[in-house]
């Protein structure tokens, strides 16, 4: 809710006060539509990774799913940071959206993907 709020705040406010037909109110209208679309190839990016790293369809379960209590979080933080890292790279995260798809990195790692291989989806996901 916080990032939404803030999402508000910074694009829809600025569209809001500008003045109709002004340079400011087109720039601020394209802002959101570009912060729009690259939140739409994130969200694509992130179901084709958990894809291609766990190589089955069904796996929009995993991007909300946590570990059972008593467990950590993460149980491989070698592979999760390599994921974290590969994922800002090569997918473009620009602000923390992004990385509310922290727990869908962690999950591939908690199911003992190889991490090679999910780098390597990564990769493959986020090369356009």
């Amino acid at each position: 809710m916080c990032l939404f709020l803030m999402f508000h705040y910074i694009f829809i406010s600025q569209i809001q006060n500008a003045p109709v037909g002004s340079p400011q109110k087109q720039e601020a209208q394209k802002n959101l539509l570009e912060e729009i679309n690259h939140r739409k190839q994130i969200d694509q990016n992130i179901i084709e990774i958990l894809r291609l790293s766990l190589k089955q369809t069904d796996v929009l379960d995993l991007l909300t799913s946590t570990r059972t209590t008593g467990q950590p979080v993460v149980a491989d933080w070698d592979c999760y940071k390599a994921l974290v890292k590969s994922f800002k790279n090569q997918c473009g995260a620009k602000m923390e959206y992004d990385m509310k798809y922290a727990g869908a990195l962690a999950n591939i790692c908690n199911m003992g993907v190889d991490m090679k291989q999910s780098v390597a989806a990564i990769e493959e996901a986020c090369a356009h």
